[in-house]
């Protein structure tokens, strides 16, 4: 057993001294000790599950102690740390503890009889991904068995669990087919060339059900990771309206291209993409990152795992700003978020699994004092 694990545990038994206890509060505020204390965590978790006795001022007092610590490193910006936040309010919660939260000056911990607003529990949205066909007509492919979708092209098409696969077919003329999703779903497609499509909540894509012409033309709206089959005599186009188009031989990128984002940004993973604008041009080496706002295309460098994190079922943030966080949540929870006082200069980091009901989310909110509303599928920020 490590020194840190020999701290905690005794901790939570009660049997350190006064300067184990503080030695304890030290080493957790130190980040070389955060895979250690996750892993302890989980420990007390699955302890609880197999009926653990804790009393409830002891889950409260190492909540106090975790969080308290975790704020003494960022006194200075109003940073909320998403995964410190999960994990310690999943130790308050299953062991029965009252509720906490932090002030906006005393940065300490404070216990409140009772959670300032009941709940209610919204899990992910769960409405059926749409098949447009090239007629018009319109599948809800949750409505259906796996195997072959009926239509009117000839085009040989294949549904599998989470996923729609063009496979050739007796096509003759040209025709296209969208596939939609809705909030809290995403949706996998193999084109048919074999490229492979992961669209996210909230997006769309219209493509042709035969790649016949000189070139492989998609259209997106939202967001998608794309990995493209090469084929140097056919080049890849994703087209996201507004001039705006991504060039592709053969690689993997993720594009974000939400209306309701301030902006579009395209993401290499591996291989080569150029992004197109009306009046300039940047191609992107793997990791770099292409920001469009209006006409302008600023490169970055970009964490990968953050940008598709979506695809794991995650949701990743870093110092990410609230509105931006918001528009996650209500793509995958289908909710609307008002901001009844301006928005809050408010920056979140961490990691959050997307099958987490709402109410979790929310009481993250909660302990980092953002004050709201939930009225059926509308979240107020009072604050």
């Amino acid at each position: 057993m490590s020194y840190f694990k020999s701290l905690f545990r005794k901790s939570l038994d009660r049997t350190n001294t006064a300067a184990e206890e503080k030695e304890l509060q030290e080493l957790i505020a130190q980040s070389q000790h955060d895979e250690e204390l996750l892993q302890l965590l989980d420990e007390v978790i699955a302890e609880t599950e197999e009926e653990l006795v804790l009393p409830e001022h002891r889950a409260g007092e190492i909540l106090s102690i975790i969080l308290h610590t975790r704020m003494q490193k960022k006194k200075q910006h109003r940073l909320v740390q998403m995964g410190w936040w999960a994990a310690a309010a999943a130790v308050c919660l299953l062991l029965g503890a009252s509720w906490f939260y932090f002030g906006h000056n005393t940065r300490t911990v404070v216990p409140s009889a009772s959670p300032t607003l009941a709940i209610q529990d919204i899990r992910p949205a769960s409405q059926s991904a749409i098949l447009t066909l090239a007629d018009g007509s319109q599948v809800a492919l949750d409505s259906l068995q796996p195997g072959s979708i009926s239509n009117t092209t000839g085009a040989a098409i294949q549904l599998q669990k989470g996923s729609i696969i063009y496979t050739g077919g007796q096509q003759t003329a040209a025709a296209y087919n969208t596939l939609s999703t809705p909030r809290g779903r995403i949706f996998h497609l193999v084109l048919p060339d074999g490229s492979e499509v992961w669209l996210n909540a909230a997006s769309s894509i219209r493509y042709p059900i035969a790649f016949t012409g000189a070139e492989r033309v998609v259209e997106l709206s939202g967001e998608a990771y794309f990995e493209i089959k090469q084929a140097a005599t056919k080049p890849f186009r994703v087209k996201t309206g507004d001039h705006r188009e991504i060039r592709v031989l053969g690689t993997g990128f993720n594009v974000n291209a939400y209306t309701n984002e301030p902006e579009m940004a395209t993401t290499l993973l591996h291989g080569s993409v150029q992004v197109v604008s009306a009046q300039h041009k940047m191609i992107l080496k793997p990791g770099q990152q292409a920001v469009m706002n209006n006409e302008a295309i600023r490169l970055q460098e970009a964490d990968t795992s953050q940008v598709t994190a979506w695809k794991e079922g995650m949701f990743q943030f870093d110092n990410t700003d609230i509105q931006t966080v918001m528009n996650q949540l209500e793509r995958w929870y289908d909710i609307e978020v008002i901001y009844e006082k301006g928005i809050p200069d408010i920056r979140f980091g961490g990691k959050l699994e997307r099958d987490l009901s709402l109410s979790h989310v929310l009481r993250i909110l909660e302990i980092s004092n953002v004050h709201y509303q939930l009225n059926g599928k509308k979240l107020i920020i009072t604050q």
